[in-house]
């Protein structure tokens, strides 16, 4: 849960370790010790609160607040800090069991949140058994429908958990998997639009369901076609990496010709190496997602285009990152392949322009 404790003075004493990593690079230690008044006041949040919200902030909490911490009270001043001449003259009033602030997240806000929209603040009273005020538990989260909740909850949270990891672009390496749906103009002409939505759905769930049970992370989906990563990141290897995007691209020409009966679906797929990508993630008002930037990401789509006929694809690149036991496992001699470049099946002049020269073999 992303939240806190505040001690019976309303000062931060206990931080959740999800509330700290929705501010990675933040130093929230200077959060501890002191009231949510003197965090906004002295701007410790790595965003600038905007007034409308501490306005409102002040109006929902300042005078429960003053109710707990009286002028007389020694850390009075430290509490309310420049807010203390107001706090002076605040009619107290003691809390409910449980306030709630809702507030519009800033253009800033969401930038840095990876949120959109309404969030909603919730502040419970702790009270001992003899009814004294001993604390309060503050915890906050997106204001959204639980119908909304529960279509999000169909995504797999392991990789929702590790697109949070990866937020910050930076250098990685990665095996690259683009898979494209054969003929889909004559393949939509010959299906009612209903029919070929429903292709279309189910050629969704096949490619991700395969780049998930292999660790990979879904990439963009574009029309009837989509692509995905598999980064070495922590205990990953490059031939963990270039397994599992093997593995994936099998699970997805296998599955293809039953998404619908009797329309011949065949998926094509291409699969690269990216060495120097840069891998980060893009949070926009309608998607969250990891993408990557290069030029192995072009070379890696050339590669897929050049496929025809539910074929698979590799570079030498992804190929020779297999270890021998991981190669054993596909049943893949690497050693005894024969390549041949791009520009020897009938690229095209886009192909020819990023990719002609780089090696591939049908897996």
């Amino acid at each position: 849960m992303v939240g806190s404790v505040l001690d019976h003075k309303w000062r931060t004493v206990f931080l959740s370790s999800e509330q700290v990593a929705v501010f990675p690079d933040a130093d929230l230690s200077t959060w501890l010790g002191v009231s949510q008044i003197i965090q906004t006041l002295e701007h410790r949040y790595p965003i600038v609160v905007p007034l409308q919200t501490r306005l409102r902030w002040w109006e929902a909490l300042g005078p429960a607040i003053r109710h707990d911490v009286p002028p007389d009270d020694p850390d009075f001043e430290a509490v309310f800090g420049p807010m203390a001449g107001a706090a002076r003259e605040l009619e107290p009033q003691a809390a409910e069991w449980a306030v709630v602030v809702e507030r519009e997240l800033s253009d800033d806000e969401a930038r840095v949140l990876g949120w959109h929209g309404r969030l909603t603040d919730v502040y419970l009273r702790v009270v001992a058994p003899d009814g004294r005020h001993v604390g309060t538990v503050h915890f906050f989260r997106p204001s959204l429908a639980d119908v909304v909740s529960a279509r999000l909850l169909r995504g797999h949270a392991p990789m929702y958990e590790r697109m949070i990891e990866l937020r910050d672009p930076a250098r990685r390496q990665a095996a690259i998997l683009f898979a494209d749906l054969q003929a889909s103009g004559e393949l939509s002409r010959r299906l009612s639009s209903r029919a070929y939505f429903g292709l279309i759905r189910s050629l969704t769930d096949l490619i991700d369901a395969a780049v998930v049970a292999n660790g990979g992370l879904i990439g963009k989906h574009a029309g009837d076609g989509a692509s995905a990563l598999f980064v070495v990141d922590g205990a990953d290897t490059e031939s963990s990496a270039a397994r599992g995007a093997i593995d994936a691209a099998r699970r997805i020409r296998a599955g293809a010709d039953g998404l619908a009966e009797g329309a011949g679906v065949l998926v094509n797929v291409g699969l690269h190496w990216g060495a120097t990508l840069t891998v980060g993630q893009v949070s926009s008002y309608g998607r969250l997602e990891v993408t990557a930037m290069g030029d192995e990401m072009n070379e890696a789509a050339r590669i897929e285009a050049t496929a025809t006929d539910g074929r698979i694809l590799a570079s030498k690149d992804i190929l020779e990152r297999l270890a021998p036991s991981d190669a054993l496992a596909l049943e893949l001699d690497v050693a005894q392949m024969r390549f041949v470049p791009v520009r020897s099946l009938g690229a095209d002049a886009k192909v020819l322009r990023d990719a002609a020269a780089i090696a591939v073999a049908e897996i």
